[in-house]
């Protein structure tokens, strides 16, 4: 099953690339439409057979510039698809959003406490002042009104000492408010048919990393980025494959075979794809995607 959905969906997405209809498709290659249709949902047993196959494949591949003879090695499991290179991961600048975030706000405590710090510095100079001249006093010729100055003084540092607390407080709270909100990321699927699915993903936090997990049964999972696939690969039960989207992109297709044994998670959370008013099949999920400022 694997292989005839690839070629299928490579000839499909070459097909699409050059904005080819399948009628006009049918008039290039000769080849009647219902079977152009099968190629493409890799429903190779519809065909007549598979010299049939061998030929339409080729015939197809040709007008979409597509190597014909590589893609019939594929089906006769003589060659495979060769992962593309991985995309070399994000270079990340002066650490993460996160990073930056929580190192801003450290910037700012820092930069909240220094008047706070100056503040007793010079508050501790003052009483030790006043002390030293109390003390001089008592020493040759204590006066009453100047210890009664002197407690008032103290009284007076004490009380700008608690203002600067309390406004060390409410700068610390709001601070500690305004890093706690952050957008959560949602993902709704708005709307579906048969083949294929729209999903949106709001607030998304970059790079957006895809996890797919085979469940019941094999399954083939494509990802594909402005027309180029990331990943394709078919899985067994049981069996996990991750890939990470380019950071910035707004538009992608994951397309699925055998959709109903696959479970799909973005950045950790479940993608629901299920449709009860259609079977489970091949099915291409156009994502969506808006990021976190």
């Amino acid at each position: 099953m694997g292989n005839e959905i690839i070629i299928g969906e490579r000839l499909r997405q070459a097909r699409l690339a050059k904005n080819i209809s399948i009628d006009e498709l049918q008039q290039k290659t000769k080849i009647q439409k219902r079977y152009l249709e099968a190629i493409e949902k890799g429903d190779f047993e519809a065909l007549p057979g598979t010299y049939y196959v061998r030929s339409f494949i080729r015939q197809y591949a040709q007008v979409v510039d597509e190597d014909g003879d590589f893609l019939v090695d594929i089906y006769d499991e003589k060659a495979s698809f060769e992962p593309e290179g991985k995309r070399a991961e994000p270079e990340t600048v002066q650490g993460s959003r996160k990073a930056l975030h929580e190192g801003k706000t450290r910037d700012k405590k820092t930069r909240d406490y220094l008047p706070v710090a100056l503040l007793g510095i010079i508050a501790f100079m003052i009483v030790g002042v006043i002390a030293y001249v109390a003390w001089q006093d008592r020493n040759s010729d204590p006066v009453i009104g100047q210890t009664a100055t002197s407690m008032e003084v103290d009284g007076s540092v004490t009380t700008e000492q608690d203002s600067s607390t309390n406004e060390e407080s409410s700068t610390s709270s709001q601070t500690e408010t305004s890093s706690s909100e952050e957008d959560e990321m949602e993902i709704a699927m708005t709307d579906s048919n048969q083949s294929q699915a729209t999903i949106q993903v709001t607030d998304a936090e970059e790079p957006l990393e895809l996890e797919f997990t085979a469940k019941n049964g094999r399954a083939w999972v494509g990802v594909s980025v402005n027309g180029d696939y990331s990943l394709q690969e078919t899985l067994e039960a049981g069996q996990n494959e991750s890939t990470t989207i380019p950071e910035g992109t707004e538009n992608f297709v994951v397309t699925l075979g055998a959709s109903a044994n696959i479970d799909l998670k973005a950045n950790d959370k479940e993608v629901d794809f299920d449709d009860p008013d259609y079977e489970a099949l091949q099915k291409n999920l156009n994502f969506e995607v808006t990021y976190q400022d």
